[in-house]
């Protein structure tokens, strides 16, 4: 192979290291013009594409793939067919704890994985077909298709061209990965029936993800105002991405290590989560999806990082709650019983009584004499 030779420089902190020559293979230069060419594509297409239609008539954009799709709900310009999951869904176990087991199940005859995590496709140039379900969702460039967690879709090496398209149809799409703490961006091509994978690059930004988390939950949970909020809070995400790739602060994402999605943090963020909402049902179920790891995962994470299982944790942030309460508020038993997540009172009254000793009003009592 021959060799290029060229002069660089970098910098080491503050201090400019001296010239010096270097010896490059041409594959790796060819690397080096080649991440350097996506990156830049990548800053021109949201700079140039998505910023500007996620603020134009965005409802008339954003498609949110459901179990049954009404034609009344899709932005017009819109199609889709019912298309029938052919095989078996085949559930994906392991015992991997980390980050990287997102996939719930998949169809191993037509390449459909379920996924734990969202996922936003936007489409680029030319038209798609791509599967959602049991649908197969048909629009140009400029839509957007949000799939929520456990959406059954296409990934990996399929095509997303279907009928007349995969014969002389072509479309470029970027995949955004909605993950706890970072969003991973793919970008893909389909000519026909070839399929290909132009990178996949992680960003981890907290403000990013948050808004990110707050534009789906808008976007599946249509209130007032909606269209306006969903339009501003994805301008918005893109606006940071744009920016943090700009500063070259993305990662490969073969470089991202399982630590750096699913670190200690997670069980704060749980406990976080819990406590805002204890008037709610929590079910394992629930909060698992939440913090996007199936529920077998997420009941091993609680029990390696406390020591005790998830309703012992659920029980322990009510207790406290309870507590608090009763110390700050003159809240009768029954509306701190309701306020915390629990239906029967009497439940309440003997839990708390197991757990502290006393029951609420004789705990309250205490507080009032220790402060006389």
């Amino acid at each position: 192979m021959r060799e290029l030779e060229f002069w660089e420089c970098w910098p080491a902190g503050k201090t400019i290291r001296p010239w010096r020559k270097s010896t490059y293979s041409r594959s790796r230069v060819m690397l080096l013009f080649h991440y350097t060419s996506c990156m830049s594509s990548l800053a021109t297409t949201f700079r140039d594409k998505l910023i500007p239609w996620s603020l134009d008539n965005l409802e008339q954009r954003l498609i949110v793939a459901r179990p049954v799709m009404k034609k009344s709900s899709v932005p017009y310009g819109v199609e889709f067919s019912r298309k029938k999951i052919p095989g078996k869904r085949v559930l994906v176990r392991t015992h991997d704890d980390g980050p990287q087991k997102i996939v719930r199940a998949r169809w191993p005859e037509t390449g459909l994985h379920e996924l734990y995590i969202p996922k936003l496709v936007c489409v680029l140039k030319g038209i798609t077909d791509y599967q959602t379900g049991e649908y197969v969702i048909t629009c140009g460039e400029g839509y957007f298709i949000l799939l929520p967690p456990s959406t059954p879709n296409t990934t990996g090496g399929r095509s997303h061209l279907e009928g007349e398209h995969r014969k002389y149809g072509s479309c470029d799409l970027l995949q955004l990965l909605l993950f706890r703490d970072h969003i991973q961006c793919a970008v893909c091509s389909s000519r026909g029936e070839e399929h290909w994978e132009e990178g996949e690059w992680v960003i981890s930004h907290s403000q990013t993800v948050y808004l990110f988390h707050l534009f789906m939950e808008e976007a599946l949970n249509r209130q007032e105002d909606s269209d306006r909020l969903c339009s501003q809070l994805l301008s918005s995400v893109f606006t940071f991405l744009l920016r943090e790739v700009k500063a070259g602060r993305q990662r490969k994402a073969a470089h991202v290590a399982p630590e750096s999605t699913f670190g200690g943090e997670a069980l704060q963020q749980i406990r976080d989560y819990v406590k805002t909402h204890l008037h709610q049902s929590l079910t394992i179920e629930k909060v698992a999806q939440q913090m996007y790891m199936s529920p077998s995962q997420f009941t091993r994470y609680v029990r390696r990082e406390t020591g005790r299982s998830f309703v012992e944790l659920l029980t322990e942030c009510r207790i406290e709650e309870t507590k608090r309460l009763l110390r700050e508020t003159d809240w009768s038993i029954a509306a701190i019983s309701r306020d915390v997540g629990f239906r029967s009172s009497t439940y309440f009254i003997t839990l708390f009584g197991k757990h502290v000793g006393c029951s609420p009003g004789e705990y309250r009592s205490r507080l009032k004499n220790d402060l006389k």
